[in-house]
């Protein structure tokens, strides 16, 4: 691991491999991402795994980990992008050692797999994993997609898990209801339009639901709204902003949130698959993007889609209607069955059969 969202990616992953006496486990995690984020380290204790530190140097001059013994490589987030550096070195390092090389799908929108901008075009981006293994169907990967990176793509579904056994969250002075707000990690892809609106948006619709608790989540990673942002914040009665980096937040991510929570909203990203397969109503923040992947949930381009997705949750029809568009969500885009036991099916099938040199 060496980004702090991996976790939550790879987890069940450790936890399954625990259990099964044909494979061996070995994790490492970059040390001061453990440093950043106590939650990680005390996940895996909570599990009874032992994981090792490695330096982020160490690991891109091909000193750390050690790989005698090792036979698969599996990393949470690996690609030609800067922020994967360390995991792919890794990556490089096995391959050159013949052994099994994967890498998840970690987003909803993925850069390189499914998700180009100008920052990320389709053709910069490649992975160093022999294999890629996705969530959905091949058939919804984007036709931009290098055909080298399409050869690579397996779908397995998605590892991530919706029903965590994490002690529950104590929402300080909860109203009848609960709404949590997301904002994701990539910031640098709104405007200012856009992030005006979603911080005027909050506070117009919290004014307008004085028996709603509007919890705001930022990512762990991004912190944009507690960290990068400098401006007036969201400052209504009805209104908690739950800062990562606070003791009493730090170990809850959106699947925590979401268990307790009467409706999300959030920012285009994986936390509306998050919601949805929680059977949670989700909206996603919209501005007018164009955002046909998240079809067919409700998207909030104005003040009034905020109004009219809150109200909405306050009726059994409105709630069941709202599931509704989550089920379809789900099942357009995540293909059936235990994915932690296809990944490693697949890669006791790999391993069986391939050639490895001496580490």
């Amino acid at each position: 691991m060496h980004l702090m969202q991996d976790l939550d990616i790879v987890l069940p992953i450790i936890e399954k491999l625990k259990k099964r006496d044909d494979l061996e486990l070995k994790v490492c995690i970059i040390d001061n991402l453990l440093n950043k984020s106590p939650r990680i380290s005390n996940a895996l204790r909570n599990l009874g795994v032992k994981f090792s530190k490695v330096s982020r140097l160490g690991v891109l001059t091909n000193l750390e980990p050690s790989l005698i013994g090792v036979k698969a490589v599996i990393t949470a987030s690996e690609s030609t992008a800067n922020p994967h550096k360390a995991a792919r070195a890794l990556t490089q390092r096995a391959n050159k050692a013949r052994l099994a090389t994967y890498t998840l799908q970690h987003g909803y929108e993925n850069v390189g797999l499914n998700y180009f901008d100008e920052a990320y075009p389709a053709e910069t981006i490649r992975f160093t994993s022999q294999k890629v293994l996705i969530w959905g169907s091949t058939d919804l990967l984007p036709p931009e997609l290098l055909s080298e990176t399409r050869s690579k793509c397996i779908a397995v579904g998605c590892p991530k898990n919706i029903n965590s056994a994490s002690i529950k969250v104590a929402i300080p002075g909860r109203r009848k209801h609960l709404i949590v707000i997301f904002e994701n990690l990539h910031w640098e892809r709104y405007n200012d339009e856009y992030r005006n609106n979603f911080l005027e948006d909050i506070e117009k619709t919290s004014l307008h639901f004085p028996d709603t608790t509007f919890l705001i989540k930022p990512h762990h990673a991004g912190v944009w709204l507690t960290e990068k942002y400098q401006g007036k914040l969201p400052s209504a009665d009805n209104i908690i902003i739950a800062d990562p980096q606070d003791s009493q937040w730090e170990a809850f991510t959106a699947p925590a949130l979401i268990a307790v929570a009467d409706g999300a909203i959030t920012t285009p990203s994986t936390v509306a698959l998050d919601a949805a397969r929680s059977r949670c109503p989700v909206a996603v923040i919209g501005y007018n993007l164009d955002l046909p992947n998240y079809q067919p949930l409700s998207v909030l381009d104005r003040s009034a889609d905020w109004i009219t997705f809150v109200e909405q949750l306050q009726t059994t029809e409105g709630r069941f209607s709202a599931q509704k568009q989550a089920h379809d969500f789900i099942q357009r885009n995540i293909i059936t069955g235990d994915a932690v036991d296809q990944i490693l099916n697949l890669v006791t099938a790999d391993i069986s059969r391939k050639p490895q040199l001496v580490n």
